[in-house]
């Protein structure tokens, strides 16, 4: 009786505690569903802020917008646009001897590029001063004018300007000049120089031409065979560089060239090897207006004088100069100025070019 008693008293004491349980679960659950709601709100709210910056935002970008069209807006002025000449405003051509190409302008204002209007024609084939005129007119009626002026000049003859003896020192210092006036030369190299130099020099549109690999008189004119050999070299030297095979050459001292007697023995070298370029296909090269910078000139002014005394006028004019001295060299921009003022055109040597060969002595 006593244990029966006993369970029937412990689930008295299960009942008595029930109900505790039940209050504290029903708390929690009326927790959560406080929280949900409060986080609901909470959310909402977000998502009405978020909607209201965005509006915000697009109100703002709006208004900026309309602002900056309304800055962008040309103000009335009374200044003209400034109109600028593509390529240079003077150019000077010889009759029938060059190409005119109408490079254009541009116009430009506060409100932005104007549209330009050309008048002028240039007849390249008579000689005579040419204007073409550009005209450019804002839209509030300020206009502005400017003028590119062309010379053609009568041909007076072509210049053939020749270098011997580089690569050296002063040969980029020249091809800087040559490219300046986009002039095209002829270059008579040796094993001398850099072949970054040759290199330029082909790249950059000129003729190459072979000196001898040496230029060692005494070894040279000592036998057909050496100078063959000495040739050959330079060549090889220029078509490892270029890939191109050179046959244009010129003779260290020129064809008509006496010193070949002190090492010769007798066998009038000169007129042995003259024929020798021409059964194997080369072409050689003298001059007819040397510069003296090999002997006599000293100074830039003294070569410059010694070149346009000697120019032949209406003729063919193998200009002799050295690339190694620096006041030859300097000379050069003069010479061409002077050139192309007074009607001479500018070429390089060809197979076909005049050759302006000397009389052969030995």
């Amino acid at each position: 009786m006593g244990r029966r008693n006993r369970k029937v008293g412990k689930l008295d004491d299960d009942k008595q505690i029930a109900p505790e349980f039940a209050v504290q679960k029903t708390l929690k659950m009326r927790h959560r569903r406080w929280w949900k709601r409060r986080l609901l709100r909470l959310g909402c709210l977000g998502i009405v802020a978020l909607s209201i910056v965005l509006a915000v935002l697009l109100v703002t970008s709006t208004v900026m917008t309309k602002v900056a069209e309304q800055q962008n807006v040309c103000q009335p002025d009374e200044e003209a646009p400034v109109i600028t000449i593509n390529g240079d405003e003077i150019i000077t051509l010889v009759a029938g001897r060059g190409e005119y190409t109408e490079l254009g302008a541009t116009a430009i204002d506060a409100c932005g590029e104007v549209a330009v209007e050309m008048e002028g024609e240039v007849d390249v084939n008579t000689a005579g001063v040419y204007r073409v005129f550009y005209s450019a007119t804002d839209n509030f009626g300020n206009a502005a004018k400017v003028r590119r002026k062309i010379n053609v000049l009568e041909y007076h003859g072509t210049i053939y300007l020749t270098f011997d003896d580089g690569p050296g020192d002063y040969t980029a210092m020249l091809l800087d000049v040559l490219a300046k006036y986009n002039i095209k030369a002829t270059f008579f190299v040796t094993n001398n120089g850099d072949d970054a130099i040759i290199a330029r020099e082909y790249d950059e549109g000129h003729a190459i031409g072979l000196h001898t690999a040496s230029h060692n008189y005494a070894y040279i004119y000592a036998s057909v065979d050496n100078f063959w050999a000495d040739l050959i070299a330079v060549q090889e030297r220029v078509a490892r560089i270029t890939g191109y095979t050179s046959k244009l050459m010129r003779f260290p001292g020129g064809s008509s060239n006496l010193v070949s007697r002190n090492y010769d023995g007798g066998k009038h070298i000169m007129s042995a090897l003259t024929a020798l370029m021409d059964e194997r296909g080369f072409n050689y090269f003298d001059w007819n207006v040397d510069s003296k910078d090999a002997g006599g000139a000293t100074t830039a002014d003294e070569v410059y004088n010694n070149v346009i005394s000697a120019l032949k006028i209406g003729g063919e004019s193998v200009v002799l100069q050295h690339d190694v001295k620096s006041f030859s060299v300097e000379a050069v921009e003069r010479i061409v100025q002077y050139g192309i003022d007074n009607g001479f055109i500018f070429e390089k040597l060809t197979a076909d070019s005049f050759n302006a060969h000397h009389g052969v002595n030995n």
